[in-house]
């Protein structure tokens, strides 16, 4: 028998892969390993004989340990390739999703990032499941949406009292999650429907500060969880681009770790392309809410909102958004009509390290039956003011997912002082680039 050696070998290993001989191919890697039971290039080369012979699971296992043990970004791209391709002909397109976005992780230009980002795109099309999450953490100046007067003052009456700790803002630190789960059940060129879950979770962290001003207040006291499911279904109208979607979802809201309300939500909606680069998007919902104390706090909440996108020639996007709100109850405190209103305006390029985007919103409540401790004379309203910088980090990147820097900052004003607030926070989460 004659003996080679591991370079020779390896050279062999690729002459008969590229000469279509994945036998010894085969064999020569099963040596290599022998050899180096972590040797990143005989698992790839074992992989690609695997593939030829007709193996894509057997193949993809050693693909993902070739990715394991390579010790070069390149190597590890390579080996992410050739697992998003075997698990794709395994008709496994999750796990395809995951695999490109390692590759991606590794891709040693920016053009075969690109190129990754569109093959991800056709694998979310055609992939039945889809998943998505997002979450952040913000140090806020106003986690409970408190007052920021310590007295209660009531227009046109001539009583003034004291706000206790609870009820003015408090500071801390503010972190979400929110996660949502798809299955489509039936899908064509011009309609699909599909089986949607979200769960949404908020938590709070006072601060010393906070602690001192409220003592008897807990963390817990505002935390809300949120979690519905349904199924959504979307259909094309015409020929000219636009869509209409329709809705049904069942759900429920936690708040200071109690069950506050069940809720029963009919969605409808239609969008119209405007043009090549403006779109309008029209949605509407009615939403039943069974409050988990009493029926006297049972509730309806009817809504709209239109909203339009247009894509400068620049690149630059801007958009304007109006939401009117109408919630009825034999509640009268939970009574009330509101509009809201924000403009938003993107960037097209990059500028330095971020995608920057901005917005304002401005909005008016009024609750027109309003009490406390006597009834408040022509009713509460609230007039507020925010606004919002959004920073995207693109560059920074593992796996496709980047961190999000937002900024944000207004006040409400009310003829109620407990209702008078200020807030300001910096929050930073993770989203996907694709």
């Amino acid at each position: 028998m004659q003996e080679i050696t591991l370079p020779e070998a390896r050279a062999l290993a690729i002459e008969a892969l590229s000469r279509g001989d994945p036998l010894l191919a085969h064999g020569l890697a099963q040596g290599l390993l022998q050899a180096d039971p972590k040797s990143s290039f005989a698992y790839f080369t074992l992989a690609q004989a695997q593939k030829l012979m007709g193996q894509p699971t057997p193949a993809r296992r050693s693909a993902a340990k070739s990715y394991r043990y390579a010790d070069q970004s390149l190597h590890r791209f390579e080996a992410a390739r050739l697992a998003a391709g075997l698990a794709y002909a395994e008709e496994r397109p999750t796990l395809a999703q995951l695999w490109v976005r390692r590759a991606a992780q590794n891709a040693p230009n920016v053009q075969t990032e690109r190129q990754l980002a569109r093959d991800y795109s056709r694998l979310r099309a055609e992939n039945p499941l889809s998943f998505s999450m997002q979450g952040g953490i913000r140090p806020s100046s106003n986690v409970n949406n408190g007052s920021d007067m310590a007295v209660q003052i009531i227009d046109g009456l001539p009583y003034i009292g004291t706000l206790n700790g609870a009820a003015q803002a408090l500071s801390g630190l503010d972190a979400h999650i929110d996660g949502r789960l798809g299955y489509r059940l039936r899908g064509t060129k011009r309609s699909r429907t599909t089986m949607q879950a979200r769960m949404y979770v908020r938590r709070v962290a006072l601060s010393s500060g906070a602690r001192a001003l409220a003592p008897t207040a807990r963390n817990s006291d505002y935390g809300t969880t949120f979690a519905e499911i349904g199924l959504h279904h979307e259909f094309v109208i015409g020929n000219t681009g636009a869509t209409g979607q329709a809705g049904l979802s069942f759900g429920q809201l936690w708040a200071a770790g109690a069950r506050s309300y069940d809720f029963t939500r009919l969605a409808l909606g239609r969008n119209w392309r405007l043009g090549e680069n403006t779109r309008l998007a029209l949605d509407g919902t009615v939403e039943l809410r069974k409050s988990a104390r009493d029926p006297f706090f049972d509730s309806q909440v009817y809504a709209v909102v239109a909203g339009v996108d247009h894509k400068l020639r620049s690149g630059d996007r801007i958009g304007l958004t109006l939401n009117l709100r109408q919630t009825d109850s034999r509640f009268f405190n939970a009574g009330n009509s509101s509009a809201t209103i924000r403009a938003s305006y993107g960037f097209g390029r990059q500028i330095g390290p971020a995608r920057i985007s901005a917005g304002l919103t401005a909005g008016y409540t009024d609750y027109p039956d309003f009490a406390l401790v006597f009834v408040v004379p022509g009713g509460r309203q609230d007039r507020s003011l925010f606004a919002d910088m959004n920073f995207f980090f693109p560059d920074i990147d593992y796996a496709g997912f980047a961190p999000n820097l937002r900024i944000s900052a207004g006040r409400t004003s009310s003829n109620v002082s407990r209702y008078e607030t200020r807030q300001f926070s910096v929050s930073l989460g993770i989203r996907s680039k694709f």
